[in-house]
């Protein structure tokens, strides 16, 4: 199939995919809220998921999507270190979350982008001091 072809193709099945993810979401987090205050599964987290956007219209759409699925809330973005900070109410480990959010985002890079192309991510997080600190140890006391 050519390029041109498989892209709506690749729209299409991003677009069944989030739905399908969104009504799991939903039933999820229906069933804990329905649940007594003792028997409640939530752990929720906020954590920093490593992110293979570029643009503003892909930051834009990953972050919405993240925020319309019940139970996850984009938080902010870090377009410099390319670093999605989301708050989870279902946590068990980070790594669960992390791998949940960038296979969302990957789907997305993929349907979005007519050559989905690199689709890497930063290794590490990066070490960011506040604004205005030089991060030579003479912070404010």
């Amino acid at each position: 199939m050519s390029s041109w072809l498989s892209w709506p193709v690749r729209i299409v099945s991003f677009l069944f995919w989030y739905a399908k993810e969104f009504i799991m979401a939903n039933v999820h987090v229906t069933l804990d809220v329905l649940r007594p205050a003792s028997r409640m599964k939530m752990t929720p987290a906020i954590i920093a998921v490593p992110a293979a956007s570029r643009s503003d219209s892909e930051w834009t759409l990953i972050s919405s999507l993240i925020t319309l699925t019940p139970g996850t809330l984009t938080i902010t973005i870090s377009r410099k270190h390319g670093i999605l900070y989301v708050h989870g109410m279902f946590v068990e480990g980070r790594e669960e979350l992390v791998a949940e959010i960038q296979e969302m985002e990957d789907r997305l890079l993929r349907a979005m982008r007519r050559e989905p192309g690199d689709l890497s991510r930063p290794v590490m997080a990066p070490i960011v001091a506040p604004e205005g600190e030089s991060g030579g140890g003479g912070g404010r006391r």
